[in-house]
Parts: C-alpha cells; sequence; structure tokens
C-alpha cells in the first residue's frame, strides 16, 4: 500500500477558495490535468451540508513493465465516488475500478483549512493499494507518482483560475461558509 500527503497554500481566503472550487460550476477543466482522457459526471446530489457526486474517469499514464502483463490501458477507467462536506470543509472520494475491483484500494481525502494569513491550506491524503504480490508494490508506486502529478496540476489550475475568476468577476467572497 502506498500512502501519500500533500500539502498546497491558496492565495485566498478560504470562503473564496471553498466557494469557487467546490461550489461553483465550470471553475475549469479537470480534462486539462496530467493523464486524464475523460471525466464525465454520472450524478450529483445536494443533502445541505452535504453532495453527494459520482463521475467516469478514464486516465492513461506509463504502466510499468512488471504490470503490463495484467493492467491493460482500457484498465484505467474507475468510478470516483465523492462526498464534498460542507460543514467539516472535506472532499473524500473512494475509487471504484471498472476492473480488479477486488484487488484494488483507493481512496483520498482533500481538506481546506484557513491558514491564518488570507491564505488557504489545502491537504490531500489518501492511499492506493493493489494486492497483487511483486507487481502490485510496482502498480501502486507508479499510481501514487500520478496521483501527486495530477494533484500538483490540479492545484496550480484552482489557484490560476480562482485569480482569473476574481478580477473578471469583481468577486466577493460569501460570508458563513
Amino acid at each position: 500500500m502506498q500512502r501519500y500527503r500533500i500539502v498546497d497554500y491558496y492565495d485566498f481566503p478560504i470562503d473564496t477558495v471553498v466557494d469557487l472550487l467546490m461550489e461553483t460550476e465550470g471553475l475549469y477543466d479537470l480534462k486539462d490535468l496530467p493523464n486524464v482522457q475523460t471525466n464525465t459526471p454520472l450524478d450529483c446530489r445536494d443533502e445541505g451540508d452535504r453532495k453527494l457526486i459520482k463521475n467516469k474517469w478514464c486516465v492513461h499514464g506509463q504502466i510499468p513493465k512488471a504490470a503490463q502483463k495484467l493492467i491493460k490501458p482500457e484498465m484505467l477507467t474507475f468510478v470516483e465516488d465523492s462526498v464534498w462536506d460542507r460543514r467539516d470543509r472535506t472532499y473524500s472520494t473512494k475509487i471504484i475500478p471498472n476492473y480488479l475491483s477486488n484487488l484494488i484500494n483507493c481512496r483520498h481525502k482533500l481538506e481546506f483549512y484557513d491558514n491564518g494569513d488570507g491564505r488557504t491550506r489545502r491537504v490531500l491524503s489518501g492511499f492506493f493499494e493493489l494486492k497483487v504480490p511483486i507487481i502490485g508494490p510496482l502498480f501502486e508506486l507508479a499510481v501514487v507518482q500520478q496521483l501527486k502529478n495530477n494533484a500538483e496540476a490540479d492545484f496550480k489550475m484552482g489557484n490560476n483560475a480562482i485569480k482569473k475568476y476574481v478580477v473578471e468577476h469583481d468577486y466577493k467572497p460569501k460570508t458563513g461558509s
């Protein structure tokens, strides 16, 4: 099992970050992330303090040579089953692969915190596990590296999108989120 934790800082207060990233549709396109072919919304239900979200993803990337006999590129399709908790400001995700779902376990949590200096701290933590001897750990390392690359690109895209939105829309943060 490979665990990861990534901390980044948005240049904006938490109310602005949370409102624009988590509540504003179409701020930026997740298909622009590295290794993403498609990201298709399947379901989105608002339940007050929580939003339930399901998206189907198709990704591509480098499959380690030792894992190529087991993992084919078309097998890199999965459903993201997520919950956005507005009160806790957390986005929790379980990945449900289309293939090998009994062998793959992947979850992550995205948390937003007021950094106390006008910025917002974003903490992404999670794990990926492929329960196959020998090739599992090799594949886990490759997948986690791709997750980290996408997380860093997502952070940069989000921060840039917030900057652009704030200027173009004379945005004023909502209070009480």
